[in-house]
């Protein structure tokens, strides 16, 4: 550390109070090389009158000039001598006052150095200041998605070969996908997802924990059961009814509006809410991948074939339970070992006969009508009622119902081998 002006001439000072001190003491004197004179100062009794009167005079003269709280002496020009050697007693007691002027001196500038000690202290902030807090751990989720991001929109957007609105498309970005964020360039987004990698507009996404926080929001989420035999409670008790079973992989839709007590999951079912043990299954979020183009070309194919069929569904008709069950009974009698295409179009021709108006208008009506049905006049149809209609004959009958035909508006079906002309589907032809 630099010391202090103060200090040095206080250290000044005091040397030369020795100095002069021990002058006084042997009775010398100083004499002025330009004007040859001598002059005598006489100590008092308390050894201090001579020197310090001198020296408070220059100080004072000092402290006028400059303004500064400084001690300083320089040589003067004129000599200072004591009085020769005059008195044993006097020479001791100046020794004895250069002592104490030392010993002011020194003081003085220990004052000075503790002063600056200070000043510099000042001047230097605290540890806690400048010692920087340590980050917070991040959690789990916190570091699942740290460097994931999902597209904040309502259907879709899209990915392109570069950042550029104008550049070719890569794939498409879907509500619900997750993408890696490989880097960000300026108003685009880098994306690696599925088997596309492009670049994306940042005003559509979300990054971190807001794509966490949408994930939950918009996407489903699935328990995988791990176990055979788990069942599916009523309620979330081991004492609860079981509703159902579930085996090894099966893929249960977590009830997110559900309440569940802990341990357990509430999932869908066909018509209800159910509870499995938490201990057996493996939630997750069910979230999506980005296409590329050629995926994204043959899911929209689909969907337009899908759009079709839904366009050319007949209205649903509506039946009661037992109606239902005839029209199953019927088509187990007609189409029961046949595939499932099969059950459906011979279900999807009573129904165009209902629709038809030249036929009765009702599914009994058309199936008892006189010639039609061999299976409903000889007692078979009555027979499979009453020992219970196949699950599947059942559901075809229901999607017959409810509008689906694959038979191309037929009214009547043969043998496939009958050599029939018409739309052939499973053992037998339509027409």
């Amino acid at each position: 550390m630099k010391l202090n002006k103060k200090v040095v001439e206080s250290m000044t000072v005091t040397s030369a109070m020795l100095v002069m001190t021990t002058i006084t003491a042997f009775g010398g004197s100083t004499e002025d090389s330009k004007s040859g004179l001598t002059e005598t100062v006489v100590l008092s009794k308390g050894g201090r009158a001579g020197i310090i009167s001198e020296l408070c005079d220059k100080e004072m003269d000092r402290l006028n000039e400059s303004g500064m709280i400084t001690a300083s002496i320089g040589r003067g020009q004129r000599d200072i001598v004591s009085k020769s050697q005059a008195d044993a007693a006097e020479t001791e007691d100046a020794a004895g006052s250069a002592a104490g002027v030392g010993e002011f001196a020194a003081e003085a500038a220990a004052q000075s150095v503790e002063t600056d000690a200070a000043e510099v202290t000042a001047d230097v902030p605290a540890v806690e200041e400048i010692v920087e807090e340590e980050a917070p751990e991040q959690s789990l989720e916190e570091s699942k998605w740290q460097n994931l991001v999902m597209a904040n929109v309502e259907e879709d957007m899209n990915i392109r070969t570069a950042p550029d609105e104008s550049a070719e498309l890569a794939g498409k970005f879907y509500r619900g996908d997750v993408a890696e964020v490989v880097s960000v360039e300026g108003e685009w987004t880098q994306i690696s997802s599925g088997n596309v990698t492009g670049y994306v507009k940042n005003d559509y996404l979300v990054y971190g924990m807001e794509a966490s926080e949408l994930a939950n929001e918009v996407c489903s989420i699935y328990a995988t059961v791990n176990t055979d035999g788990l069942r599916l409670r009523s309620e979330p008790s081991e004492e609860a009814e079981v509703v159902t079973t579930a085996s090894s992989g099966d893929k249960l839709k977590v009830d997110k509006d559900a309440a569940a007590d802990e341990g357990w999951v509430a999932v869908h079912t066909s018509d209800a809410t159910a509870y499995v043990s938490a201990e057996y299954v493996g939630v997750e979020l069910n979230l999506g991948t980005a296409l590329n183009s050629e995926e994204v070309a043959a899911k929209e194919a689909e969907e337009a074939e899908e759009k079709a069929a839904e366009s050319a569904k007949k209205p649903a008709a509506s039946a009661n339970a037992d109606e239902v069950t005839l029209l199953g009974a019927l088509i187990q009698c007609e189409a029961g070992n046949g595939s499932y295409e099969g059950m459906v179009a011979v279900g999807a021709v009573v129904m165009n006969r209902v629709r038809s108006g030249a036929y009765p208008g009702s599914i009994s009506g058309v199936i008892y009508q006189g010639g039609q049905f061999p299976p409903a006049l000889n007692g078979s149809v009555a027979n499979v009622m009453a020992n219970g209609v196949r699950s599947a004959c059942l559901q075809a009958a229901r999607e017959a119902i409810s509008g689906v035909d694959n038979t191309n508006g037929a009214v009547s079906f043969r043998s496939a081998a009958s050599g029939y002309a018409g739309t052939v589907i499973g053992a037998n032809v339509f027409f």
